[in-house]
């Protein structure tokens, strides 16, 4: 799974997400990945691709590319799983009431978010809603 090119720029153009104690990792991570592209790009301009410095920076950008796409991609199954439950519960509402509260719903697309993730997390629509969906997210955070 991979961030777009503008996906930690969008990321800080949010007014104080960056602020909230519990994006500090995050922010963190986001400008640790900014000055290691920048010390790549003055790197490159004075050696080749074969001098060890620009090899190690290379692998940092790389590695800290992966943990944002694999933040990015883990928080975007957490979203679709939460938008399924949220989901199914109204299609229980609606098929218990005498007239529909909720209506159709469209499953939300996660861009394959959660079947990116390794080992895949499967998306469910099952009635009743239950709160192991959530147990493959958290398994694969946290193995």
């Amino acid at each position: 799974m991979t961030a777009g090119p503008a996906a930690a720029d969008a990321i800080s153009s949010i007014p104080n997400l960056l602020s909230q104690p519990g994006a500090r990792d995050l922010s963190a991570l986001l400008d640790e990945k900014a000055k290691r592209e920048t010390e790549l790009r003055e790197a490159q301009k004075v050696y080749t691709d074969e001098v060890e410095k620009v090899k190690t920076l290379q692998k940092q950008v790389k590695f800290l590319s992966s943990e944002l796409s694999a933040n990015y991609a883990g928080d975007a199954c957490g979203f679709a799983l939460t938008a399924d439950t949220f989901q199914v519960t109204w299609s229980e509402v609606d098929s218990h009431s005498t007239a529909a509260y909720f209506g159709p719903q469209t499953q939300v697309n996660d861009r394959g978010a959660c079947a990116d993730l390794s080992p895949a997390v499967q998306r469910s629509l099952t009635a009743p809603p239950k709160t192991t969906i959530f147990q493959p997210l958290i398994n694969w955070i946290n193995p």
